[in-house]
């Protein structure tokens, strides 16, 4: 491998189901070594992720119809947990590691993936602490808050060869919107779920003033350039974009 780890910010907004399975693809080079394990940065594109485990749910197709309905793609993602809105205003994260490299369980995997992103956030004064935090957004123990709101979820998955830890953070996002779109989705789903905007915060509301994508990434890179070491900066394998278009129709709904 040319290097430790590589940086990259690949991304295509106007293809969210593309975006979601670079993770994949990525992840699958990681675990043959044919490229080094991986921290990327993407804005995800307007769409719905929901985890995989969702297609369990009483009126799981009704609810994909409702939203393809409204012009809105839906994605499953290839970790668990539940229903995610993507649009302006979102920043997720990946990271992608060979899974024999890392002989630790899950707790300790969210923790250590995600010491970067605490490192970065925290460089501009948002201090995080891992929380539950219910009513906000895909809640899970392995979430980042600031006083008690939720500004960072995540979600793990671990396959023969890779983990991916990847998560959305909320950069300045319309939470309202999130709220509405989240909710809508699971009452035609038959599960009902109360989420409210007060458990949810943002980065740019934390700060108190306007911050750019480039300016946080900037930050989240160097953040994580402390917690796992050098990160190179590289450009995808055509494989690696090959194999996330061969991907793409597993997962768009």
């Amino acid at each position: 491998m040319s290097a430790l780890w590589r940086f990259s910010k690949a991304e295509c907004l106007n293809d969210p189901a593309l975006n979601y399975v670079l993770d994949r693809a990525i992840a699958e080079h990681v675990a043959e070594g044919s490229v080094p394990a991986t921290v990327r940065f993407w804005q995800p594109g307007r769409c719905l992720a929901v985890g995989r485990f969702e297609s369990r749910l009483p009126h799981f197709q009704e609810a994909v119809q409702h939203i393809k309905s409204q012009g809105i793609e839906i994605v499953q993602r290839v970790s668990g947990g539940k229903a995610v809105w993507q649009d302006i205003g979102y920043l997720n994260f990946s990271v992608i590691a060979p899974k024999q490299s890392l002989k630790i369980g899950i707790p300790e995997t969210y923790r250590k993936f995600s010491e970067g992103l605490q490192l970065g956030l925290g460089s501009l004064g948002v201090k995080t602490e891992f929380k539950h935090v219910q009513g906000a957004f895909c809640d899970g123990p392995y979430d980042l808050a600031v006083n008690g709101k939720k500004l960072v979820g995540t979600a793990q998955v671990q396959k023969r060869g890779f983990i991916i830890v990847h998560g959305t953070i909320l950069v300045d996002g319309n939470l309202d919107e999130m709220i509405a779109r989240i909710s809508e989705f699971y009452e035609y789903a038959g599960q009902l779920t109360r989420l409210r905007k007060e458990t949810m915060t943002t980065v740019v509301t934390e700060l108190g003033w306007p911050l750019t994508t480039e300016d946080l990434v900037k930050a989240l890179r160097e953040g994580y350039q402390q917690s796992l070491g050098e990160l190179t900066e590289e450009e995808l394998l055509p494989s690696e974009w090959e194999r996330a278009l061969e991907l793409k129709k597993e997962v768009v709904l």
